[in-house]
């Protein structure tokens, strides 16, 4: 079955891997906001991770159940970024739910403060408000773009705001389970923090197939805001050294052992010029007008706010000093 013969998504591309594995990526404009996974196990369907919405996530719903003529057996978190699991709502109790214990607990803490948040959805258009304001007086087309996909993000929040119901994790695992079909086996592994407090994978050995969650972030900025880069990296060595020849990233592009170097070389480069600027002295914000050589330069289109969070950190880690 290719992705031709389904329902095609305005918030997701499909992509075939293997004879029953499938990758969903976010399609510009849609309300994915990030990637997803479909897999045939054989008799059973697994889906890893949900999307940022119940809209898009009803989508994803639809094209696993269409695609195999049946409810969806499983569905994996990959970590408790909100962008990741979210549309887990858009899922009924037919699909048991899976994430590591810190995945699951962290959830549950968002969820609340989601929650709260919701009682209050002037505020949230009250920020709508002061980023398109922003934009109208933004020069800078990388703000511009980073402007416009915010607008877009929180739209897409508000629009499903008042009937937003969470919902967490089934079960739960602390190293790693293996589900098994008459086709296949799927591994869902924690790899520890790293990108997140806990980030998971699922490795389709036979297939040669590994969704990563954000453990990858191919051809686009990385966020690093929360990580533990030292982790991280190894991650990614690990990966790189592994079997697998294809790589699902929970952002960007499709991949292989290229880009996962080349994400590594996204963090070498900035901890170089980070590193160049504090040993001179320079502040927070003469350090934030370095320039990345391509293609990483490319990668700030639309992605300003996190160029600047990533270089928050890495400042603050190779020891300058933030003025708050």
């Amino acid at each position: 079955m290719t992705s031709a013969n389904v329902f095609q998504s305005r918030h997701f591309d499909l992509h075939q891997l293997a004879d029953g594995v499938f990758a969903a990526t976010h399609k510009k404009g849609g309300a994915a906001f990030s990637n997803a996974g479909i897999i045939d196990l054989g008799e059973r369907t697994l889906v890893v991770d949900a999307f940022d919405t119940a809209l898009a996530a009803r989508d994803l719903r639809k094209v696993s159940e269409d695609m195999f003529s049946r409810p969806i057996d499983i569905l994996t978190l990959t970590h408790s970024h909100n962008d990741h699991w979210i549309g887990a709502s858009a899922f009924d109790q037919a699909t048991t739910m899976y994430a590591s214990k810190i995945t699951r607990d962290e959830t549950v803490k968002w969820g609340d403060e989601l929650l709260e948040d919701t009682k209050n959805p002037d505020e949230w258009d009250e920020w709508v408000t002061e980023m398109e304001e922003q934009l109208q007086a933004e020069e800078d087309e990388r703000a511009r773009v980073d402007l416009e996909q915010s607008i877009r993000r929180t739209r897409y929040f508000i629009a499903e705001m008042s009937e937003f119901k969470p919902r967490y994790a089934d079960q739960t695992l602390d190293e790693s389970i293996s589900f098994e079909g008459n086709q296949r086996q799927a591994e869902f592994r924690s790899y520890g923090a790293g990108h997140s407090s806990d980030d998971a994978v699922m490795l389709l050995h036979q297939d040669g197939i590994a969704f990563i969650g954000d453990i990858g972030f191919f051809n686009q900025q990385p966020f690093m805001g929360v990580c533990n880069l030292d982790h991280w990296r190894k991650q990614l060595e690990e990966l790189r050294k592994s079997s697998f020849q294809s790589f699902v990233p929970g952002h960007g592009t499709l991949g292989s052992f290229d880009e996962i170097a080349l994400q590594l070389e996204y963090f070498d480069i900035m901890e170089n010029l980070i590193g160049q600027a504090v040993q001179k002295g320079d502040s927070l914000e003469e350090a934030l007008q370095i320039s990345l050589p391509e293609p990483f330069s490319s990668w700030l289109m639309g992605g300003m706010t996190r160029f600047k969070v990533n270089l928050r950190y890495m400042y603050k880690r190779l020891g300058g000093e933030l003025q708050d």
